[in-house]
C-alpha cells in the first residue's frame, strides 16, 4: 500500500485518504474575533482587467477588452455580495440543501432492522489479553451470561489504552469518568434483565471528529486544539442508546488527512514503523491493538478502508446516507460517511444496524431497512472481479457458489477530484480567511484549500454534472452484479466509488510469505450491505485471520 506522502495531490484527493464527516457544530467552532472584515468592498483591492485575462486562463477562455471591461462591472458588485454571503453564513451547521442521494434511495422497501447472527457458546479466557481480542458478538455473550461485567471489562480496555495508546499514538482523549458511569448503568440495567440488545456494554472508541459533551473535540490540528463542543453527537447518542461504552476519542489525521495529528504520526501495530494510514488512524489502530471492542470511522475517500487495510482489520464504508454525521466535523456534504471498524464482517453488521436511522440534524441521512443473515452459501451469486481471479479469496468465493466474472468500467470521468476540494474548501473558508489555516501545518490541506479557490464555479458545475455521468455508468457495470470483489482496498475504485455512495467492506485474507498479509474489498450496489457483509463473513469463519494479533512488544 503505497504511502500517502508519496503520492500527488490530485492522485491523492482520486485514491485514498481523506475520509470525514458532516455537520453538526456551533457556529463558533470556525468564528474567530481576529477575521477580517471583508463585506466592506471598498476595503479589497482592486480588480484590474489583467486579474481577469489571468482567470480567465485558468478557465481556458479569452475574452475581447470590451468584454473584460463590462464583466469587470458586475464582478465588482458580486463581490460586495460575496463578502455578506459568507458573513451570513459564517454558521458550521450549514450544509446546501441540494442534497446527494445514493441510486436507489427511492426504491427502499419498509423500514425494517433485523440482525441474525450465528449463536455463541464460549467461556470466559483466563487472560485479559485474549479477553480484549474477543469479537462484539463473543464479548456479548460473555456479558449476558453473566461470565463479565461491563465494568470489568471496561476496565480492560482503559488499562490496555493506557498501556499502549502512548506508544501507538492513537488516543486524543481517554473518556475513562464517562466510560466507567456507562459500564455501571450497563451493569445494573444487565442484572435486573433490561437488555438493550448486542452492543449492551461493549467499549468502543469514537474517532476525534464527534463531538461528546465533557470533552475536547479538537479535529487533529493544532488549529483547534482545546476547542470544546458542549454538545453530543449523533452517533454517540445513538450507541449510548443501544448500551454501548465509550472509553476514548481516537486520533485522526488533521482535519481528516492521512495518520499525522498534533499528537505525531499514529502507528500501525503490526509496524510500529509505519504509520497506520487515516485518516480514521486511531480507530484502526486502537482495533489492532486490542484497545477497544470495536470503533467507529469516517470516510470521504478511503478514510476507513484505507487504514483497515493498513491495520489488517474489517472496515466497512457503508452507502452514503445511512448514518447521521450530526455533530461531526464535515469535509465534503456530499460524501461524508460514517461506520465501524472492528474485528469480523458479523460484527460490522452488529454496530451498522445500531447507527442506522435519519436525522433531522443531518439533511443528507435517510430511514431505510437493513435484514442480515449470513448465507448458507453463495449459490446464485454473481460476483464481478476487479484484477485476476486467480486469487486464493476469489477461489474461496467460488467454491462457495459464486459466480465469478470480469468487472470493469467502461468509461472514466475526469475532473471529479474538484467536488471533494471545493466543498472541503468551502467549509474551512474561515480559516482560510483568517489566517488559522497556517497552524494546519500536519499536512497538506492548506495547499490544496488554497488552490480550490482558483476552480471556476462553471467547471464545479460541470463536476457535479459528471458525477451524474459517473452514477450512470457505475449502475450499468454493476447491474449484472451482486458484488464486486477487488484486491486489498480497492484502489482504483475509492474515490469514484465514495461519489456514488457505493458501500464497501474491507476483509483482511491471510498472511503472506513475506511477512505482510494479504485482504480484499467487496463492493455492492447502494443499500445492500447484506450481501458484503455475508460473503465477508463466510470468508473470515473459513480462515480466521481475524484472530491474529500483533506483536505489541516491538512499541
Amino acid at each position: 500500500m503505497p504511502d500517502e506522502s508519496t503520492l500527488s495531490r490530485t492522485d491523492f484527493l482520486k485514491s485514498m485518504v481523506l475520509g470525514v464527516m458532516a455537520a453538526g457544530l456551533p457556529a463558533a467552532s470556525l468564528a474567530d474575533p481576529t477575521e477580517p472584515q471583508a463585506q466592506n468592498p471598498s476595503a479589497q483591492p482592486n480588480i484590474t482587467l489583467d486579474d481577469l485575462r489571468s482567470f480567465a486562463k485558468i478557465a481556458g477562455l479569452e475574452f475581447t477588452p470590451a468584454e473584460l471591461e463590462r464583466t469587470l462591472k458586475d464582478i465588482q458588485n458580486d463581490r460586495a455580495g460575496y463578502a455578506g454571503l459568507r458573513q451570513a453564513c459564517n454558521d458550521y451547521n450549514l450544509t446546501p440543501m441540494n442534497v446527494y442521494r445514493a441510486p436507489g434511495y427511492d426504491k427502499l422497501g419498509p423500514v425494517k432492522i433485523d440482525v441474525k447472527t450465528a449463536k455463541v457458546t464460549l467461556k470466559r479466557p483466563t487472560k485479559d489479553e485474549d479477553i480484549a481480542f474477543l469479537t462484539v458478538a463473543e464479548l456479548g455473550h460473555l456479558i449476558r451470561t453473566r461470565q463479565i461485567t461491563s465494568v470489568e471489562l471496561t476496565k480492560i480496555y482503559l488499562a490496555r489504552l493506557k498501556q499502549f495508546g502512548p506508544k501507538l499514538v492513537c488516543i486524543a482523549a481517554l473518556t475513562e469518568e464517562l466510560a466507567l458511569k456507562q459500564a455501571a448503568e450497563a451493569d445494573k440495567e444487565i442484572q435486573s434483565g433490561k437488555i438493550r440488545g448486542p452492543l449492551h456494554g461493549i467499549p468502543y472508541g469514537i474517532k476525534d471528529l464527534f463531538a461528546i459533551k465533557g470533552y475536547p473535540t479538537q479535529w487533529g490540528t493544532a488549529a483547534f486544539k482545546g476547542q470544546v463542543v458542549e454538545d453530543n453527537c449523533t452517533v454517540f447518542e445513538k450507541l449510548t442508546a443501544a448500551g454501548a461504552v465509550c472509553v476514548a476519542k481516537l486520533s485522526l489525521g488533521a482535519l481528516a488527512m492521512n495518520d499525522n495529528w498534533y499528537g505525531g504520526r499514529t502507528k500501525n501495530p503490526w509496524n510500529p514503523a509505519e504509520g497506520s494510514s487515516g485518516s480514521s488512524a486511531g480507530p484502526a489502530s486502537a482495533m489492532a491493538a486490542g484497545l477497544v471492542a470495536f470503533s467507529i470511522g469516517t470516510e470521504t475517500s478511503g478514510s476507513i478502508v484505507s487504514p483497515s487495510g493498513r491495520c489488517r482489520v474489517t472496515g466497512l464504508r457503508p452507502t452514503f446516507g445511512s448514518v447521521s454525521r450530526a455533530g461531526g466535523m464535515t469535509l465534503a456534504w456530499s460524501m461524508d460517511k460514517v461506520g465501524p471498524i472492528c474485528r469480523t464482517a458479523e460484527d460490522a453488521a452488529l454496530i451498522f444496524a445500531a447507527l442506522l436511522g435519519a436525522d433531522p440534524k443531518d439533511y443528507g441521512s435517510l430511514d431505510r431497512p437493513f435484514q442480515y443473515a449470513t448465507p448458507k452459501d453463495l449459490k446464485g451469486w454473481k460476483i464481478g472481479v476487479l484484477g485476476s481471479r486467480d486469487t486464493e479469496y476469489a477461489k474461496m468465493l467460488a467454491s462457495l457458489g459464486a459466480q465469478l466474472s470480469e468487472f470493469r468500467l467502461t468509461k472514466q470521468v475526469p475532473g471529479l477530484d474538484a467536488i471533494i476540494s471545493v466543498e472541503a474548501a468551502t467549509m474551512f473558508d474561515t480559516i482560510t480567511r483568517n489566517g488559522k489555516l497556517n497552524l494546519v501545518t500536519e499536512n497538506d490541506w492548506p495547499a490544496i484549500f488554497r488552490a480550490a479557490r482558483f476552480v471556476p464555479a462553471v467547471e464545479y458545475a460541470q463536476a457535479e454534472r459528471g458525477r451524474t455521468l459517473l452514477v450512470q455508468i457505475f449502475e450499468e457495470a454493476f447491474a449484472p452484479f451482486d458484488l464486486v470483489l477487488a484486491s486489498g482496498i480497492a484502489g482504483p475504485l475509492i474515490y469514484n466509488s465514495n461519489l456514488t455512495g457505493h458501500p464497501q467492506i474491507h476483509v483482511p485474507f491471510k498472511p503472506d510469505e513475506k511477512g505482510g498479509y494479504t485482504s480484499f474489498s467487496l463492493l455492492a450496489k447502494p443499500f445492500q450491505e447484506h450481501k458484503l457483509i455475508g460473503a465477508a463473513h463466510l470468508i473470515q469463519m473459513k480462515t480466521e485471520f481475524y484472530r491474529l494479533r500483533p506483536d505489541l512488544s516491538k512499541l
